[in-house]
């Protein structure tokens, strides 16, 4: 049985079919709170309703389990957050996994993830590579890039509403994008070759500055305009605005990061060694997402 956390979020919604048609029993857990919880999907696939925030779910959802994905994610969330969710979350699992005789554990996390990082998810990010690290178990670290369909939808709201795509600060900085096709074969990957185990992997699909993603999404829909946020006023609200909404605070705080140019990350040697691993670009996910403003 392998135990996928957040298997309702988008990443997790790709890896569970994969897992699947590769003959996987698969446990899902997740909250069923920020994304729908799924309809019975088989005989293969186990839904366990639970929250990272209890011992008790945590030790239910690792229990005969052989491998865990940890694929759940506080930063996009309103009601939740990195520390709880990225941080606090992946801990008590990882803990509750190790008690459990789990074999290996999967832990998605971000280039640049390091105790001093300058923004409070990649210290998350790296107090959960910690914990699995010193677990006992085996691991494998994927550190991707934003996840260029999320990156896509957020951008393409306003358009559809106001007609306007909002690019935060000069939109030039180059940012590295993993597309969650890409992102899915890799933790599939990573739990059947034992050539990825007991290492961190970074892994990109395509470096952009911002300005070019706006361009392709007006393009793609023939109409609307860019709506450019100053640096300035990014760096602003990222402070101004913790008091009222901790979530705009850190979605402003991680735009200004990217502006830095520190979101841009090397993935060619990852690349090489594993070639046949899928690369999905901007404009092939444009062309599978359908109509023009729809990015299902």
């Amino acid at each position: 049985m392998i135990l996928v956390v957040g298997g309702t979020g988008r990443l997790g919604r790709a890896v569970v079919p994969l897992l699947v048609a590769a003959g996987q029993q698969v446990r899902i857990m997740a909250r069923g709170k920020s994304q729908p919880f799924p309809q019975k999907m088989g005989d293969a696939v186990e839904l366990l309703r639970g929250d990272l925030g209890s011992d008790a779910d945590c030790r239910q959802a690792v229990a005969g389990c052989s491998e865990v994905v940890f694929a759940a994610s506080g930063f996009g969330i309103k009601d939740s957050s990195p520390r709880a969710v990225d941080r606090d979350g992946a801990i008590r699992l990882a803990r509750a996994a190790a008690a459990a005789g789990v074999r290996h554990v999967v832990m998605m996390s971000m280039p640049g993830a390091a105790a001093d990082g300058p923004i409070d998810f990649l210290r998350c990010k790296a107090a959960a590579e910690d914990a699995v690290r010193s677990s006992g178990m085996d691991w494998t670290i994927v550190r991707i890039g934003a996840l260029l369909e999320q990156r896509l939808e957020i951008m393409t709201a306003p358009l559809e509403s106001k007609g306007k795509v909002p690019v935060f600060g000069s939109g030039s900085a180059p940012v590295t994008y993993t597309s969650v096709r890409d992102a899915a074969a890799v933790v599939v990957r990573a739990l059947r070759d034992p050539a990825l185990r007991n290492r961190v992997i970074e892994w990109g699909s395509q470096t952009l500055p911002a300005h070019e993603v706006a361009e392709a999404l007006l393009a793609r829909a023939g109409h609307g305009s860019i709506q450019r946020v100053p640096a300035a006023a990014v760096r602003l609200l990222s402070v101004a605005a913790r008091p009222f909404s901790p979530f705009l605070a850190r979605v402003a705080g991680a735009a200004a990061w990217e502006e830095s140019g520190a979101a841009a990350f090397e993935f060619g040697p990852a690349r090489a060694e594993f070639p046949d691993i899928p690369v999905t670009g901007l404009q092939q996910v444009l062309e599978a997402s359908g109509a023009p403003g729809s990015l299902a």
